[in-house]
């Protein structure tokens, strides 16, 4: 993760070579607040995964032009309004990252399942016109949880969350 300002003409300070560097040394990409340049070079390395500000096939610090340094490695740093820690977890996808502190990423999957398998059995529902949408976007009724817990046990060999996790969700319950 780098913080450059979003930083654009004379900006870039990833490349196919840099990029390359990084991802030989770890098999993650970037999350980079500025420029990137070398996209051919950089789609091309397949598992390089990365979220930037922009493209601009310029790059950093022309001659007479320093405009940035480097203050710091594994330090914090902030991704535009977000501060990062050394040691976080990046989920991204579809352009958008959240960095996640390490000591809530269990619980943020765990939750995540959760979401998920509410939003299958909602998405089901609606298009079968059991509920509104109303209904499934508000607090669940009772009514609207024992559906619930029934298609879970019905469906529990089905679902994309491993039958011991479904079966956990539905012991230590809490909605």
């Amino acid at each position: 993760m780098a913080d450059q300002f979003g930083a654009h003409k004379n900006g870039p300070t990833i490349g196919d070579n840099v990029g390359n560097a990084i991802y030989a040394k770890t098999g993650n990409g970037i999350v980079y607040n500025g420029a990137v340049r070398d996209l051919r070079g950089l789609k091309e390395m397949g598992g390089f995964t990365s979220f930037v500000e922009s493209y601009d096939p310029s790059y950093h610090n022309p001659p007479g032009d320093l405009n940035t340094m480097i203050v710091g490695i594994n330090q914090p740093t902030r991704i535009k309004q977000a501060t990062v820690m050394p040691g976080d977890v990046v989920l991204g996808e579809n352009g958008v990252v959240i960095f996640i502190p390490p000591h809530l990423a269990e619980k943020v999957v765990t939750t995540s399942e959760v979401v998920r398998l509410r939003d299958m059995f909602g998405h089901l529902r609606l298009k079968e016109g059991k509920y509104t949408a109303g209904q499934i976007d508000a607090r669940w009724s009772p009514d609207i949880e024992k559906d619930f817990s029934a298609w879970l046990n019905e469906h529990i060999n089905e679902l994309p969350v491993p039958k011991e996790q479904i079966q956990n969700i539905l012991k230590n319950r809490t909605w």
